[in-house]
């Protein structure tokens, strides 16, 4: 039996890829609550925690059209995903209404790549390596994501880069058109998740 929060899980498909053993988004059972997680060939890789999730075991799901579009985030409702056995119902809360939906699910039977290790090795250079900054900006993520976007347009990579309170340079590869993204707040840089940590040893 699995329970956690669903929009956790459609953001985790964002990130899955297109062939074994990528396909999946892994859910396995923390201290208390569950890591969803899901990567690409390892070129980008979703890291997520649900304090409130439960699990007894650990589930590759291979996310599908229908469970994605059930399970994505709302702003007006919660929405919780639940699977015994090879049948997942989202339920969506309002705050006066509920409705449920249930979806035939498949699970990977390739073992997820092993991602604690190589983000273990990359906490520990964060830790050691001397920070240069003090503070981290807070970006609107709606300038962020018209910026990548309208770039795509011309290339498949960009580069980002930041420093101490100032802009986030969204460039792309010719270097002919940069974006700058004002910080809203300087804040100081954010301690790794605690979570992240216990999963990278686990």
């Amino acid at each position: 039996m699995l329970s956690c929060n669903s929009s956790l899980i459609a953001i985790a498909a964002e990130f899955t890829g297109k062939f074994a053993p990528y396909q999946s988004i892994c859910i396995s059972p923390a201290q208390q609550g569950v890591y969803i997680v899901s990567t690409d060939k390892g070129n980008v890789a979703c890291l997520a925690y649900d304090p409130t999730g439960e699990t007894d075991e650990t589930i590759c799901l291979l996310p599908t059209t229908e469970l994605i579009k059930a399970s994505r985030g709302i702003k007006t409702a919660e929405r919780t995903l639940r699977i015994e056995g090879n049948q997942a119902t989202v339920t969506t809360a309002r705050k006066t209404t509920s409705e449920t939906k249930e979806i035939s699910i498949s699970r990977s039977m390739v073992d997820f790549p092993d991602l604690a290790t190589p983000l273990n090795k990359a906490i520990q250079r964060w830790d050691a390596t001397e920070n240069n900054a003090i503070t981290a900006g807070r970006y609107n993520i709606n300038y962020i994501q018209d910026a990548v976007k309208s770039l795509s347009s011309i290339n498949s990579s960009v580069t980002l880069h930041s420093f101490d309170g100032g802009p986030l340079r969204i460039q792309e590869s010719s270097g002919n058109i940069v974006v700058l993204v004002m910080p809203q707040t300087a804040e100081p840089i954010p301690d790794i998740p605690s979570w992240l940590r216990s999963y990278t040893a686990s």
